[in-house]
């Protein structure tokens, strides 16, 4: 067993600090020392010392050791008087020590559970404190409704009437493509080349090993090069510390160079038969357009020559609008099956998301009518 520590503690009575562990009745009320917690001075619960840093401990003497003893004191089963570890019998009733059913540890378990309980049981300070102002609630109730109020609204439409069609307009194009010959290169023949070539030429290369080399490598590892002692301090239950030695393992690193052996790669070429050819391909090479302000929609006239055929169909139907109001314009594209049943001079309703949606053309109430693009 380690060296014994002086421990303390403070009367609950007349509230005296600093009372040797090993006085068991107040020496300024005289009253028993009862269910007290000891504590170690200038040191906290837990706390560890390391060798060299315990000057301000205050160890006890051979003599002080022996008459605290080393186990916890003991309380009467029969008349609840407290004694120490070396008494056999109840100094107050005479009782056998064999009949005591606890401890200073026992006794310490049971009013800490009692208090925390206690404190469980007591109603938490913001349930006894003033009714909070009802203000930051209101706030945060105001800001929640205007976000409400606002998603409201950006997500509602807005209907614009009072426009005017002042012009309808068509565009339609056509791609013409060419069947041109290429001449290309690569690692495999197309369908339909006409092959002019081939050779083997280098298509890659691969890591393939050689042999391996010795090499030093220098490497490092924790050797221990000594050992460290420090000190925790265990409660005895009698008003006194048991003080116990610890050791750990100090650490150091070291190098060293150690020989191993490294893969040697070299590149290898790898070839491949590479194929030249012509081939024929089909590519754009002019645009035909048509367009037009009636609904008199035609697709342009092609005049292909004999290498030539249709490529891609493109058209737009726009319309642009005025409004009364404004004088203000703006054009848009739409669908065809719409855009033929538009006239100039019409006066049209155009409906919009205040989110900044895509537009649609609408009755007077909102009601979609037909999709629109709005051109910039």
């Amino acid at each position: 067993m380690g060296r014994q520590v002086m421990g303390y503690w403070d009367c609950p009575y007349c509230g005296s600090k600093e009372i040797k562990g090993t006085v068991i009745a107040c020496p300024s009320c005289g009253r028993a020392r009862g269910d007290v917690q000891f504590y170690m001075k200038n040191h906290a619960e837990g706390e560890t010392r390391e060798e060299g840093q315990t000057g301000d401990i205050e160890y006890l003497s051979e003599e002080e050791a022996k008459y605290a003893g080393k186990n916890p004191d003991w309380y009467c089963s029969f008349c609840n008087s407290l004694n120490r570890d070396n008494a056999q019998f109840c100094t107050t009733c005479g009782a056998s020590r064999a009949d005591s059913e606890s401890n200073y540890f026992d006794r310490l378990k049971k009013k800490q559970a009692a208090e925390a309980a206690e404190a469980a049981a007591q109603p938490r300070p913001a349930e006894r404190a003033a009714p909070r102002s009802k203000r930051p609630l209101f706030f945060l109730l105001a800001i929640a409704v205007l976000i409400i109020g606002l998603v409201v609204y950006m997500s509602g439409n807005r209907t614009t009437g009072g426009l005017q069609i002042s012009s309808i307009g068509w565009t339609r194009a056509i791609t013409v493509e060419e069947n041109r010959q290429f001449s290309e290169s690569g690692w495999s023949l197309p369908q339909g080349a006409e092959l002019t070539g081939q050779r083997n030429e280098l298509h890659h290369y691969d890591s393939v090993l050689d042999h391996y080399e010795d090499v030093e490598v220098e490497r490092s590892r924790q050797v221990v090069t000594g050992y460290e002692t420090y000190y925790t301090y265990n409660d005895l239950g009698n008003g006194t510390f048991e003080q116990v030695e610890h050791e750990r393992p100090v650490y150091d690193t070291e190098y060293y160079t150690e020989t191993v052996s490294q893969p040697i790669y070299v590149q290898v070429p790898r070839y491949q038969t590479k194929y030249y050819y012509n081939i024929w391909r089909w590519v754009p090479s002019r645009e035909a357009t048509a367009s037009g302000d009636t609904h008199e929609a035609v697709w342009p006239e092609l005049n292909l020559s004999e290498n030539e055929r249709e490529g891609e169909h493109r058209e737009a139907y726009r319309f642009t609008v005025v409004s009364k109001k404004d004088q203000s314009s703006a054009t848009y594209r739409l669908a065809e099956s719409a855009w033929r049943s538009l006239n100039v001079g019409d006066e049209i309703s155009i409906t919009a998301k205040r989110s900044g949606a895509e537009p649609y053309l609408s009755d007077s109430k909102g009601e979609k009518i037909a999709d629109l693009i709005r051109e910039k």
